[in-house]
C-alpha cells in the first residue's frame, strides 16, 4: 500500500513539475516578447496544454502589442510630417514628449546647439546646458505654452542667446503625449550688436565730453575775465580752445567716416592700379617728410614686373596714411619705419612696421576695436581718436581683404593686410 501511495505522489510531483517548468518557460517567453514588442504565438511549445486563462492572457498581450505598434507608427508618421515641414526652417525647432524625451531636432537648432544632434531619444536634461530652459519647460507644462522668452545656453564656442516660444501639441495626447513644441530663434548676433552699440555710445560720449568740457570751461573763463585778463593769458586760453576744437572736429570726422563705411552701400570707386608702382610713388612723399624729422623710411618692394589690383585708391591711401601715421607716432627719433609688399598666392600682402614699444600680446587682437587704446593717455597726447584702426579694418573688409597685427621681436608692431587679386570685389556686409 505504501508503494502505491509513493507512486501516486511521484506521479503528481512529476505532473506539477512539468507544469511548473512549462509555465516558467511561458513567463520567460512573455517577458521576451514584451521586451522585443513581438507578438506571442499561442501554438508555441511553451503554451501547449496550458489552461484557458493563459490563452486569454496571451491574446490580450498580443492586442496590447499591436496597439503599441500602431501608436508608434502613428507617432513616427507624425514626426516625419513635422520634420519635413519644419526641418529646413531658419528657426530652431525642438519637440519633447511628456517625459522630456527629445523626439525631434531640426537642422537649424542642431547647428546652434550641436549637442542636441545626437540626443534624439534621450532626455533633454542631459543635452540642454541651461537651467533657465529647464525652468522654462516646467512653466510651459503648467501653463500649456509660452512666448518670447530670452534664454542663454552655454556651449563650447560661447554663450548662445535664444528667443524661445513653446506650445502644447494636443493632437499628440496618445501614447507618449502630449508633446511640446519649442521654436528657438537665435538672437546671439543681435545681443552682440546691442552690446557693441552700447559700448560705442558710451565711448563716443566719453571721447566727445573731454574736448567739449575743456572748450566750455576756457570759453566761460574768457567771457568772465576778459576785461582783466592779460593779453598773453588770453592767447593761452584761445590756443587751448583751438587745439581741443581741432580734436573735436577730427573725432567727428572719424565718426562720420566710420558711419559711412558701416553702411550697406559705401561709395567705393574701383580703379585698376599697379600696386607696386603706386606704393613706390606714395612712399617717396613720406620719405621726404620723415627725413626732416630724423626718421628713416625703409621700403621693401618686389623688383621688376607689376602686380595689378582693382581697388578704391583713395580708400587704400587712407589705410596707408593711417598706418604710417601710427608708426610715426610710436617710432622714436632717428628710428626706422618699414613698408613692405609681396604677392602671396592669389593675394597681395602689404605691411607697415615701426620701432615702437609694441603692444601687449593680450591686446594685439583688440587694437582694431573702436576707441580701443593700449595707452589712453599717450594716445590722446599724440592726437589719436581711437578710431583710425577701426576705419582701416572696415576699408580692408570692404575690399574682401584681411588685416592683422603682430609684434616683431627686437623691433615694434607690424600691421599687415591682404587684398585679393580680383577684378572687382563683391560688396559684403561689415559688422
Amino acid at each position: 500500500m505504501s508503494y502505491v501511495l509513493l507512486a501516486v505522489v511521484l506521479v503528481v510531483a512529476v505532473v506539477y513539475a512539468v507544469r511548473y517548468y512549462r509555465q516558467r518557460d511561458a513567463i520567460r517567453l512573455l517577458a521576451d516578447s514584451l521586451s522585443a514588442r513581438t507578438s506571442i504565438l499561442t501554438h508555441s511549445q511553451e503554451f501547449r496544454s496550458i489552461n484557458r486563462s493563459w490563452s486569454k492572457l496571451v491574446d490580450e498581450l498580443n492586442l496590447l502589442l499591436s496597439e503599441i505598434d500602431r501608436l508608434d507608427k502613428q507617432s513616427s508618421d507624425r514626426l516625419k510630417q513635422i520634420d519635413t515641414t519644419l526641418g529646413n526652417l531658419q528657426e530652431g525647432v525642438l519637440i519633447l514628449d511628456r517625459d522630456n524625451y527629445i523626439l525631434l531636432v531640426n537642422n537649424a537648432l542642431n547647428e546652434d546647439i550641436p549637442a542636441l544632434g545626437d540626443a534624439v531619444g534621450k532626455r533633454v536634461e542631459g543635452a540642454m546646458h541651461s537651467s533657465e530652459f529647464l525652468e522654462f519647460l516646467r512653466e510651459v507644462k503648467q501653463r500649456g505654452g509660452s512666448v518670447g522668452k530670452e534664454l542663454v545656453f552655454s556651449e563650447r564656442g560661447g554663450d548662445v542667446w535664444m528667443e524661445v516660444s513653446a506650445s502644447r501639441l494636443d493632437a499628440a495626447d496618445q501614447g507618449n503625449g502630449p508633446w511640446y513644441l519649442f521654436v528657438l530663434h537665435n538672437i546671439t548676433q543681435l545681443k552682440l550688436l546691442e552690446s557693441m552699440r552700447k559700448q560705442f555710445v558710451a565711448n563716443a560720449s566719453h571721447e566727445l565730453k573731454t574736448p567739449v568740457s575743456v572748450i566750455k570751461g576756457y570759453a566761460e573763463t574768457l567771457l568772465g575775465d576778459h576785461g582783466t585778463m592779460p593779453e598773453s593769458e588770453r592767447f593761452k586760453f584761445l590756443d587751448v580752445i583751438h587745439r581741443h576744437s581741432e580734436r573735436l572736429a577730427l573725432l567727428i570726422n572719424d565718426l562720420l567716416s566710420l558711419s559711412r563705411l558701416e553702411s550697406e552701400s559705401p561709395s567705393l570707386h574701383w580703379t585698376e592700379v599697379d600696386v607696386v608702382e603706386w606704393l613706390r610713388e606714395m612712399t617717396f612723399e613720406f620719405r621726404q617728410s620723415l627725413k626732416a624729422e630724423g626718421r628713416e623710411l625703409v621700403v621693401d618692394l618686389p623688383e621688376g614686373g607689376s602686380v595689378r589690383l582693382t581697388l578704391d585708391v583713395l580708400k587704400i591711401r587712407q589705410v596707408m596714411d593711417n598706418l604710417l601715421e601710427n608708426a610715426i607716432k610710436y617710432t622714436p627719433a632717428e628710428g626706422e619705419i618699414r613698408i613692405g609688399c609681396s604677392q602671396v598666392e592669389d593675394s597681395v600682402e602689404i605691411w607697415v612696421e615701426d620701432e615702437g614699444p609694441g603692444v601687449p600680446q593680450g591686446d594685439v587682437a583688440k587694437i582694431f576695436e573702436r576707441f580701443y587704446r593700449v595707452d589712453k593717455g599717450r594716445s590722446r597726447d599724440t592726437g589719436g581718436t581711437g578710431l583710425g584702426l577701426s576705419i582701416v579694418k572696415h576699408i580692408v573688409d570692404w575690399h574682401q581683404g584681411r588685416i592683422w597685427a603682430e609684434n616683431v621681436e627686437g623691433r615694434g608692431l607690424r600691421v599687415s593686410f591682404r587684398l585679393p587679386l580680383a577684378e572687382k570685389p563683391a560688396k559684403v556686409s561689415v559688422v
